[in-house]
């Protein structure tokens, strides 16, 4: 393939390099709702819907000051409503979400707070030293209930949203985030998971007290049509861990909350970096990489349940004999595609996987203009866990673990109905081609653009599509065709896989 700009090769994973660069600018302008001529019309089993999408969308303030990682830039929510009625039309919108942060940079014409990741506020090194608050932007996940919708960002409390014109219900700013009708008091994370039998989302909060050196990570259990909690109690379920652990996505069956945890530490020279403003907090914490393990770590549902109105509080999850802690090889996961029973009462669990995590927040210019910004980061495969809850242990043989795909894979997904069930399909981003690297030699990556259909029970089967090398899709979301139930076996894969396409060439 050839590369659409001069000077930009065709990198490892198929893309073009420069394309993928010219992907970060802002967007610019908000659309209130408005009709849009599709170019086809759409398939008479495409069901009737709003696809909702949250991501970062505004990487430059209006005094040129850069966001220097995309986790920093300010989240924007994009609707598409479909109604089979009107197959060639849709009802597009978008907005970026007025939290109090987006707001205070359109009125002073910069960067008002820093960025988790690094990015510093306009003012130069003054105006950073010391500041110890980082700006929350809404960027990272957004959940439809009922008449509302939640913009998800975990280092914060949700933001309340109209689904029609995607603006702040209770006002602009800080006065838009909610709490849950006082459930929450810190922060909410921005994977939820959810519980089609019990029609719940169950959820996590971490906050880390540097003054205490403790980490503590509250568990939630809300309706999914209301987003309340049905606790009557007022007990919130917790444990803590005494270093800052990264947990930034977890796993759901019928009876277990699953969390992957590492040994992590504060690295002190990059503290006092953040201290001073000249790099990023997050880059504070890191994975000890002598460890010879890592755990993943079961807690039982039945602790987030109004009975359970004693011990629930400080949880151990080392030494508490209702939690079961399994021991593997050392690694690092961002996210997981699903985890469900199986008939033995195993918990089988599907990961991306990686053998090590940097996660640096010390940048002197974008992410993204960096002449190698994956050279530190290590190569992902999609691996199949089986723990063997009885004997507390990994299952060893017959395949097992089970790789899945070592073609990159990141964000997977699965039809939502199918969440804590048996699942066959995960369709994960990866590589627009075959690459051959060694999962323990990092740098030798890049962009994904193409997405994937994998067969876990038979991955002779598994099926690619590559997008042009210019073009970079979003997580996908899988919707079952009109008159289809996905959590029926034969009608696992009955889907409209919806993907959301960046083209680097002709922005």
């Amino acid at each position: 393939s050839k590369a659409v700009f001069p000077n930009s090769p065709v990198i490892t994973t198929g893309v073009d390099f420069a394309a993928w660069k010219n992907c970060f600018r802002n967007c610019p302008f908000e659309l209130e709702p408005t009709v849009i001529e599709l170019p086809d019309v759409l398939p008479s089993d495409f069901p009737t819907g709003t696809i909702y999408r949250n991501g970062h969308a505004r990487f430059c303030a209006d005094d040129e000051t850069p966001c220097l990682h995309p986790f920093d830039a300010d989240g924007m929510i994009l609707a598409m409503t479909f109604d089979a009625s009107k197959p060639s039309k849709v009802l597009f919108r978008n907005k970026f979400v007025e939290t109090e942060g987006y707001i205070k940079d359109k009125e002073m014409g910069g960067m008002s707070q820093r960025g988790l990741f690094g990015t510093k506020k306009s003012g130069g090194f003054m105006a950073n030293l010391f500041q110890m608050d980082y700006k929350h932007v809404a960027n990272t996940n957004v959940i439809h209930c009922g008449d509302s919708l939640y913009a998800l960002w975990e280092g914060g409390l949700p933001y309340l949203l109209d689904p029609l014109t995607l603006r702040n219900k209770n006002g602009r700013g800080k006065a838009g985030l909610t709490d849950l009708d006082g459930l929450l008091s810190d922060n909410f994370s921005a994977h939820p998971r959810y519980d089609p039998a019990r029609k719940t989302y169950v959820n996590f909060g971490s906050v880390f007290d540097p003054i205490k050196s403790e980490f503590r990570v509250s568990l939630y259990e809300v309706d999914a049509t209301t987003f309340r909690s049905k606790r009557k109690n007022g007990v919130t379920p917790n444990f803590v861990l005494d270093a800052p652990a990264l947990i930034h996505d977890f796993i759901l069956t019928t009876n277990y909350c699953i969390f992957f945890i590492n040994d992590t530490r504060i690295n002190a020279m990059s503290a006092i970096k953040a201290m001073f403003g000249s790099a990023g907090f997050a880059g504070s914490i890191e994975v000890d990489k002598d460890a010879e393990h890592s755990n993943i770590v079961l807690i039982p549902r039945s602790l987030l349940d109004d009975k359970e109105q004693d011990a629930v509080s400080d949880i151990d999850l080392f030494h508490d004999e209702r939690v079961t802690v399994v021991k593997m090889d050392r690694h690092f996961a961002f996210h997981y595609a699903n985890a469900f029973e199986d008939m033995e009462g195993n918990v089988v669990f599907d990961t991306v996987q990686m053998d090590g995590m940097e996660l640096a927040a010390d940048f002197k210019e974008p992410f993204w203009q960096i002449e190698n910004p994956f050279r530190d980061v290590s190569p992902t495969r999609l691996i199949r866990y089986t723990v063997d809850i009885q004997n507390k242990k990994l299952a060893i043989g017959n395949d097992q673990p089970k790789v899945l795909t070592t073609r990159l894979p990141e964000f997977p997904s699965i039809p939502r109905d199918i969440s804590t069930r048996r699942h066959r399909y995960i369709y994960p981003l990866v590589a627009r081609k075959k690459v051959n690297v060694n999962p323990k030699t990092s740098g030798l990556g890049g962009p994904v653009a193409a997405v994937a259909k994998i067969d876990s029970e038979d991955t002779t089967n598994n099926q690619y599509f590559s997008f042009e090398p210019y073009e970079f899709p979003g997580e996908a979301i899988l919707v079952p065709k009109a008159g289809k139930n996905v959590s029926l076996p034969s009608e696992e894969d009955a889907c409209y896989m919806l993907v959301l396409v960046t083209n680097g060439k002709d922005l």
